[in-house]
């Protein structure tokens, strides 16, 4: 029982810092001018394709590494539904923040557009299936084989 509730928060945490890691790599690395359409808060085809891998594939690596730890399939679902829950409850917040209108000072900082930008409700929605599914796919994919 401890295994399994260490595997859930130790891949939680493990995924949102790999989150947080590899879009602040995007943000920092590309800046908002290579990832925003010129004078818009919209994104570029980049950072619409890279939103929802990163999403995808954080939470394959979850759902993997809750296995390995845990060594059964139970605590994955239960890291998919607080993948889910939390994901939806960020998304809630998301779109109560309006949406940027007007131009986009092309010498904002990342610091500067997370403050004012607001990702699109397409994002904000997506994020939590997509990262249950990738929970959920990484984890039944990688479940320990049973002896014959």
């Amino acid at each position: 029982m401890l295994r399994s509730i260490l595997a859930v928060i130790a891949s939680y945490i493990v995924m949102s810092i790999l989150v947080v890691g590899l879009f602040m790599g995007l943000w920092f690395g590309f800046g908002p001018n290579r990832l925003l359409q010129p004078g818009s808060f919209e994104g570029n085809m980049l950072i619409t394709i890279a939103a929802p891998a990163i999403t995808i594939l954080c939470g394959l690596f979850g759902g993997w590494m809750c296995v390995k730890i845990a060594r059964g399939t139970r605590p994955v679902i239960v890291l998919a539904g607080i993948v889910f829950s939390l994901g939806l409850l960020m998304a809630y917040f998301t779109l109560q923040k309006p949406f940027p209108t007007g131009p986009r000072d092309p010498n904002m900082t990342v610091a500067e557009l997370m403050e004012k930008g607001r990702e699109p409700a397409w994002v904000a929605l997506s994020n939590p299936i997509l990262g249950a599914a990738g929970v959920l796919l990484g984890g039944f994919l990688c479940r320990p084989k049973k002896p014959n």
